[in-house]
C-alpha cells in the first residue's frame, strides 16, 4: 500500500527537521556503510565535519527541502580520494 500525502503535509514534516534540529548543528560525512538505525554508533572514517549556518534549510516548497547559508569544511578531516558512504547531522 502507497501513502501519499499533500504538499502542505509533506512541507510540515521537513520543516520539523530544522525546527528539531535547532540552530547550531554539525554536518558529519562518514566512509561505509550507514548504520542500521540512528542508536548505533558511527560507522567508517570521518572525512568531514562542519558547523551549519543559523538557518542551514530553506523553508519547504513542493514537498522538497534545499540547504540554506554557506555549508563548507575548512579543511577535510580525512585524505583526499576517500568516497562517502552516509552522514549525521548533530545539534549541539
Amino acid at each position: 500500500m502507497t501513502i501519499q500525502f499533500k504538499d502542505t503535509v509533506r512541507n510540515g514534516r521537513l520543516d520539523a527537521i530544522e525546527t528539531v534540529g535547532g540552530a547550531s548543528c554539525a554536518l558529519r560525512v562518514y566512509t561505509g556503510a550507514q548504520p542500521a538505525d540512528v542508536t548505533q554508533a558511527n560507522a567508517g572514517t570521518l572525512l568531514a565535519e562542519m558547523n551549519l549556518p543559523g538557518d542551514w534549510l530553506a523553508a519547504a516548497s513542493g514537498g522538497t527541502k534545499a540547504i540554506a547559508g554557506t555549508w563548507q569544511d575548512a579543511s577535510a578531516d580525512a585524505g583526499a580520494g576517500a568516497t562517502p558512504g552516509h552522514f549525521r547531522i548533530y545539534n549541539s
